[in-house]
């Protein structure tokens, strides 16, 4: 069910932003960013606790700013979206960014199928539904634009390495990369933007609910997040300042460019590199 915090229409005439996955982490980075940016917020998570309280964080900076309670992968919940957002922004929407995600851990045949579906419903559904039920909205013109208009999709530096033991996470992210690519061509003719970031490995709650099939994988995990050098707000600004610009790709980090470049120029080379690696890794 949605939670009202404030009214956009009637509180707030400059451009608006959505952001998924924005109780916590990343999400709430954005949503923080985008209010210094002078944005009227919607704080959408699957916790409606949590969208509250971002949404009340924003207000404090001194923005404007709604939350919302849905689970980006129920389809009827993102059908619902267009009517509660007439209501509440009077239906206006300048930037989408889908960050909402969820990881499991796990060579694939040692995961429950439930669980890897479940994966792929919420980091690709989600940022499929979100943009096949908003899009209509961000292209209707509006009186006064930002400099910027469009989508932001918030994918993962595994999803150009693809490292074992992550296959739905994996491969959801790498099918959000592709659906920005999609969109970036269909959009375009429109004057709307898509960039797709591609962060290294950032601490947020995405390992703490993390799933994982071995403790192994959890200690892996673990790992990457003890060397981890971005920020959740990093990430967030690195990926309006590639929008800003007009960019399609956004690695972000310096190891995660390294890496996303390298996949371009040798790209099996890369992947087995990074499976050896891994694998020594999750060797007892």
């Amino acid at each position: 069910m949605p939670h009202s915090a404030d009214h956009l229409a009637t509180a707030h005439s400059g451009p608006v932003a959505l952001v998924t996955g924005a109780g916590s982490g990343i999400g709430r980075a954005f949503c923080l960013r985008l209010a210094d940016r002078g944005y009227g917020v919607v704080a959408i998570d699957r916790d409606p606790v949590t969208a509250d309280e971002t949404a009340a964080l924003v207000r404090q900076a001194g923005a404007v700013a709604h939350s919302y309670g849905m689970d980006v992968s129920d389809a009827s919940a993102w059908d619902a979206l267009p009517a509660w957002l007439a209501e509440t922004t009077g239906g206006r929407l300048d930037l989408l960014v889908c960050n909402a995600g969820v990881l499991l851990g796990g060579e694939l045949d040692r995961c429950e199928a439930a669980d890897a579906l479940r994966v792929v419903a919420t980091n690709l559904g989600g940022a499929l539904l979100g943009c096949r039920t908003l899009i209509p909205l961000l292209k209707q013109p509006v009186g006064s634009p930002p400099t910027a208009r469009g989508v932001i999709n918030i994918a993962s530096i595994f999803a150009a390495i693809s490292p074992p033991g992550f296959a739905a996470y994996n491969a959801s992210k790498a099918g959000v990369v592709a659906l920005s690519e999609t969109l970036r061509g269909e959009l375009a003719p429109h004057g709307l933007r898509v960039t797709v970031a591609a962060p290294g490995v950032t601490p947020t709650g995405l390992f703490a609910h993390a799933a994982f099939a071995t403790p192994r994988l959890a200690e892996l995990a673990d790992r990457y997040l003890a060397s981890a050098q971005l920020t959740a707000d990093d990430v967030a600004e690195g990926a309006l300042r590639a929008f800003d610009r007009n960019r399609l790709y956004a690695p972000l980090g310096a190891k995660a460019t390294r890496l996303w470049r390298l996949k371009r120029w040798l790209p099996q080379r890369t992947i087995d590199l990074i499976a050896r690696r891994s694998r020594r890794e999750l060797d007892p």
